[in-house]
């Protein structure tokens, strides 16, 4: 068994352990099964078949990328990489990227993973072009090999938060591609950028 493992299921009993014990100690608190509660949080630490979809995202990617600035705006055009791999033990999947964005150097490392609580995927991202992150929660149609997030993204302008929404659609095993759509000045969605993802 790995030391990761092993310390895992060590924090996760010594969890229950004090869970029960506090609970227990309060007249008006429901006793907790400990049984019951491992059960639960094992199941809730464990990857899932809903990690698996993730697996084909492994790997190391070439980058072609699109942007529009706002609807009817000529596109802009860079490249980069990506590296797509796995980390803590295949619960999460972490996404290094290094390229060029309007003339300057780029980075931005993303993670996403499958929440087995909410039983949806959940993505955040950061990047030198920003300082704040960026999240999502989405769901995956196995039949068109496709994830949709709906994403909470920075509006500058605007000096807020504001929901857009993202698909990442693989074509085949060595061919994939992200859309991001965000709201323009009026409110109606526009596809704001669009990378194509060579293995």
């Amino acid at each position: 068994m790995k030391t990761s493992t092993r310390l895992g299921m060590s924090l996760c009993a010594a969890l229950v352990a004090f869970a029960a014990t506090s609970c227990s100690s309060t007249k008006s608190a429901t006793p907790v099964n400990a049984a019951e509660m491992q059960a639960k949080f094992t199941a809730y630490a464990t990857p899932s078949a809903g990690h698996k979809a993730l697996e084909q995202k492994i790997g190391k990617w070439k980058l072609a990328v699109t942007m529009f600035m706002a609807p009817g705006t000529p596109p802009i055009q860079s490249t980069g990489t990506s590296e797509v791999k796995w980390i803590l033990d295949g619960r999460y999947v972490e996404d290094v990227t290094e390229g060029e964005a309007m003339g300057q150097p780029f980075h931005g490392k993303g993670l996403v993973g499958y929440d087995n609580l909410k039983k949806k995927y959940v993505s955040t991202w950061i990047d030198t072009m920003s300082t704040g992150v960026m999240t999502g929660e989405g769901a995956y149609d196995a039949a068109k090999k496709t994830w949709t997030y709906t994403t909470s993204i920075p509006d500058v302008m605007a000096g807020e938060y504001t929901k857009g929404r993202s698909i990442e659609r693989f074509v085949d095993n060595d061919h994939w591609v992200m859309q991001s759509f965000t709201p323009d000045p009026n409110g109606d969605e526009f596809l704001s950028m669009e990378i194509h993802y060579t293995r």
